[in-house]
């Protein structure tokens, strides 16, 4: 009988353990900034205005081997071409030899829930580029801090 309570214990102590929820770190890099660049844009945003933070950026942090998506980068920080999202429904990355044209320092945590941004996207938007580089559902950030 005490050998069944004993188990049974056990048993309880690891379901609760196991129960419990976690999704990763959420601010990676609060207390560091982190060097990164900025790469392409979603797609489904590529119809803003890139210069009026309207636009949604994909930023590619090397230190942490990890690409996500910002929605509230901020207005005036970089000039961004508008010949890089002239073909917004096609193709959403900029070339190859931009990439390192617009570092950041960055400090900023994942998003949560309430803070998702799910644009809406037109059927005629190739987004298979976009995600190539991004999980939309998993990748947002929220800057913290960011200078270029």
């Amino acid at each position: 009988m005490k050998t069944l309570i004993y188990i049974s214990f056990v048993i309880g102590i690891l379901a609760l353990n196991g129960c419990h929820y976690k999704d990763g770190p959420t601010c990676p890099t609060c207390e560091n900034f982190s060097d990164g660049f900025v790469i392409g844009f979603d797609p489904c945003t590529g119809v803003g205005e890139p210069n009026g933070g309207s636009v949604g950026f994909i930023i590619n942090i090397p230190s942490q081997k990890d690409t996500m998506v910002n929605y509230s980068f901020p207005i005036g920080l970089y000039q961004f071409p508008p010949e890089y999202f002239k073909n917004y429904e096609l193709y959403c990355i900029f070339p190859d030899t931009a990439w390192s044209d617009f570092p950041i320092k960055i400090k900023y945590r994942h998003a949560n829930n309430s803070e998702k941004v799910f644009p809406i996207c037109r059927a005629n938007i190739n987004t298979s580029y976009f995600n190539e580089y991004i999980n939309i559902h998993d990748d947002q950030i929220i800057i913290l801090s960011i200078t270029n």
